[in-house]
C-alpha cells in the first residue's frame, strides 16, 4: 500500500511542477554551445512538377572556420518566398515572412518549429491582407514584475510596408495562432521602417529613405493597454546624415554596439554597384538618449567588401577574443548575393573574413543569428 502511495505523489508533483513551468520565460538551456545563422532567401518554384525550393538555410556552426551551410538542415517553408527571418531561443522557433511577389500573392507569417539540436519542422500560419509587405519581426516576452502564475505575454511584433498605411502590426500568443489572425495591437507610423528589434522593454526600428536612422519607444509594455490602436510617439529619434537605404538592424547590449545596413544607388543606375554597400557602426551607443544626429564610430565599405545591396546584419559579440567575434550580413545585390562575414573590429576597404554562396545562388534576404555559448573551432 506505502509503495502504491509513493507512486500517487510522485506522478502528482511531476505534474505540478509540470504546470508551474513559466510559458516562454527563458529558452531552452543548450547541451552545447550553440553558433547557428538562419537565412532566408526569396525565391520561388511555382512550377509544381518540379522540386520545391529551399527558403531556409542554416550555417552551423556560423563561427568556424568552415563557414558553410548544413545540409541536412536546409529546409522548405510554405512561404511563396522567403523575406524577414527571426529566430527565437524562448519560442524554440522560427518566424518567416513571404516577399508577397506580384506573381505570388502571399500574405501570411509562417511559423517553424526548432527542436534543441535544430531540426526544422513546419508548424502554424498566421494569415492576414494586411501582412502584405512584411520587412522585420521580433518575438518579444514580457513577464510583469511580481508575476507568480505560469503565464507571460509574448508577442510577435512585424513590420509592414503597405501601401497605404506603414505600421507596426503586434500579434499576441503567436505560436497559438492559426489562420486568419487580426493583430491585437497596431501603430500608425509616418516614416518607413525596416528592421525591429527589443533591448529589454525598449523598442528600435531602424529607419529607412533619406537621412534614415534609428527611432526608440521606451517602455513598450506600458503603451499596451486596452486599445488596439496605439497612440504614442517615439521617445527619442537618431539620424543618420548621408543614409540612403537603411535596412538591417543589430544592437548588442552585453557591448553597447549597434550596426546598420545603407548602400546607395547611383543617379541613373538601375542597381546598386559592388562596393556601394555599407555597414555602419557605433560603439557605446547607449550615450544617445535624446534626438539628434549621429555619426558612425566605424564604417566597413569599398569594393573589397563586396557590398552591393546589404538587407541585414547580425551581431555576434559573445565572450572571446575582440578580433574573433563577427558581424554576418545578408546581401540581395545582384552581383553579390551572397552572406558575408567580418570582423567586429574591421574598419574601411576590408575583405570579408568568409563568403557565403547561398545553394543555386539564390537570394538571400534576410538573416537571424542563434548565438549561446562560445563555439570557437
Amino acid at each position: 500500500m506505502n509503495k502504491y502511495f509513493f507512486y500517487i505523489v510522485t506522478l502528482i508533483s511531476i505534474l505540478c511542477f509540470v504546470s508551474c513551468q513559466r510559458d516562454d520565460d527563458e529558452p531552452i538551456k543548450a547541451a552545447r554551445p550553440i553558433s547557428r545563422l538562419y537565412v532566408s532567401t526569396s525565391n520561388y518554384q511555382a512550377n509544381t512538377t518540379s522540386p520545391a525550393l529551399y527558403n531556409v538555410f542554416v550555417v552551423t556552426p556560423a563561427d568556424s572556420n568552415s563557414f558553410a551551410i548544413d545540409p541536412l538542415s536546409n529546409h522548405t517553408s510554405s512561404a511563396l518566398g522567403g523575406s524577414a527571418i527571426h529566430f527565437s531561443p524562448y519560442a524554440q522557433s522560427i518566424f518567416q515572412s513571404s516577399v508577397n511577389s506580384p506573381a505570388y500573392r502571399d500574405t501570411s507569417i509562417y511559423v517553424m518549429n526548432v527542436s534543441d539540436k535544430g531540426v526544422i519542422s513546419n508548424g502554424n500560419v498566421i494569415g492576414n491582407r494586411r501582412f502584405n509587405n512584411v520587412k522585420g519581426l521580433w518575438y518579444y516576452v514580457h513577464n510583469t514584475p511580481g508575476n507568480t502564475t505560469n503565464i507571460t505575454n509574448n508577442y510577435l511584433l512585424v513590420t509592414n510596408l503597405g501601401a497605404d498605411t506603414v505600421n507596426l502590426f503586434i500579434v499576441d500568443q503567436p505560436k497559438s495562432r492559426r489562420g486568419f489572425t487580426p493583430p491585437r495591437y497596431e501603430l500608425r507610423l509616418n516614416y518607413r521602417p525596416w528592421s525591429i528589434q527589443m533591448n529589454g522593454d525598449d523598442l528600435l526600428l531602424s529607419r529607412t529613405e533619406d537621412n534614415g536612422g534609428i527611432v526608440v519607444y521606451k517602455n513598450l509594455p506600458a503603451a499596451l493597454k486596452v486599445d488596439t490602436l496605439l497612440d504614442i510617439e517615439p521617445t527619442y529619434q537618431l539620424t543618420v546624415s548621408g543614409a540612403n537605404n537603411i535596412r538591417g538592424l543589430s544592437y548588442s547590449s552585453s557591448k553597447d554596439i549597434l550596426a546598420l545596413t545603407d548602400y546607395k544607388v547611383n543617379s541613373g543606375a538601375p542597381e546598386p554597384n559592388v562596393g556601394d554597400g555599407r555597414i555602419l557602426i557605433f560603439e557605446n551607443f547607449s550615450q544617445y538618449t535624446s534626438s539628434g544626429t549621429i555619426v558612425p564610430t566605424r564604417v566597413i565599405t569599398g569594393a573589397n567588401t563586396l557590398l552591393q545591396q546589404p538587407l541585414d546584419v547580425a551581431l555576434d559579440t559573445r565572450e572571446g577574443e575582440d578580433d574573433a567575434l563577427f558581424i554576418y550580413v545578408a546581401d540581395a545585390g545582384p552581383v553579390s548575393r551572397n552572406v558575408l562575414r567580418f570582423k567586429l573590429s574591421d574598419t574601411g576597404n576590408v575583405e570579408p573574413d568568409e563568403v557565403l554562396e547561398i545553394l543555386n545562388r539564390q537570394t538571400p534576404q534576410s538573416i537571424s543569428l542563434d548565438s549561446r555559448g562560445a563555439n570557437r573551432l
